[in-house]
């Protein structure tokens, strides 16, 4: 796994959750700075608010379609001998 980089100032010990010190980082949150919760010293949780949460979703969707297309172009995948062998494996 690679080292991950982050801000000091977003960093939070995930003790501070349970001294009631949630709230405040919540805060932060819902102001657009995302959260490092630290556990053991190292960056364990990354907290977000839900815009940037539908924004990380729909890039993991583009990069997956893109990996799709990739894949197509080069030929590789799956390839079926009528609609309904597709249609069979897209439900199963």
């Amino acid at each position: 796994m690679s080292a991950i980089s982050v801000p000091l100032d977003t960093m939070v010990p995930i003790s501070r959750f349970g001294r009631g010190g949630a709230s405040r980082e919540f805060a932060k949150v819902a102001d657009g700075v995302p959260v490092t919760v630290l556990k053991n010293s190292e960056p364990a949780y990354f907290i977000i608010n839900e815009h940037d949460y539908r924004r990380l979703r729909e890039a993991e969707e583009r990069v997956a379609d893109l990996e799709a297309r990739s894949q197509a172009l080069l030929g590789e995948g799956a390839v079926f001998d009528s609609i309904e062998a597709l249609m069979e494996d897209l439900h199963a």
